[in-house]
């Protein structure tokens, strides 16, 4: 398993005026892509039962990040009582057709929780790297990894990405570090199922 460490802020303004603050700091795009998740989860869980986090924990996701690579992925994280990502990390599994992986997995019983669609933009400085996340048109996330892949830069510690990202005046929320975009998927989806209820 790959152990990682990132931080996920919630967007405050625009895509639109993100960008152009981004680069009145000198940022440029390096990369723009698509990514198709679909979370896919064991039919037997019942929402109801399980803290969302939890839910989460049992997903397996089917990745098409579109024109470059198609994988099963399990996201393994750990929080603490706050939330908060303590340890995080992912195993992969390369597979050919979306359609074919999703159809596997309803064989051995799971179903499909949610489907994020990701517009992921890079954009690096000469000192920082991070990635803009439009998630299903509507919310906007700024994501850093500990590892960068177009500048020489890599991060030791949550903090460190954290005094970094906050060297630039960005509209984004400041209290929260860790938003979880899967988490706010789900949430939507419990409602629904609760209006069934």
């Amino acid at each position: 398993m790959i152990i990682e460490q990132e931080i996920t802020v919630l967007v405050t303004s625009s895509y639109q005026e993100l960008h152009h603050k981004l680069t009145e700091y000198d940022f440029e795009i390096k990369e723009d892509y698509f990514i198709d998740d679909y979370y896919m989860i064991d039919k037997s869980i019942n929402l109801m039962e399980y803290d969302k986090l939890e839910i989460l924990k049992k997903c397996i996701l089917v990745r098409d990040i579109i024109g470059v690579e198609k994988t099963l992925l399990y996201k393994y994280k750990e929080y603490d009582s706050n939330g908060n990502i303590l340890k995080q990390g992912k195993v992969k599994c390369p597979i050919d057709e979306v359609n074919k992986a999703i159809h596997f997995m309803e064989a051995i019983n799971y179903r499909e929780l949610f489907h994020i669609k990701d517009h992921c933009i890079t954009y690096t400085n000469d000192d920082s790297e991070l990635t803009v996340q439009i998630i299903n048109d509507g919310y906007i996330f700024i994501e850093m990894e500990d590892r960068s892949r177009f500048i020489d830069r890599d991060y030791k510690n949550i903090e460190e990405m954290k005094e970094d990202l906050e060297r630039y005046d960005l509209p984004y929320q400041k209290d929260n570090y860790f938003v979880k975009k899967a988490l706010i998927m789900l949430e939507k989806v419990i409602q629904m199922e609760q209006k069934k209820i």
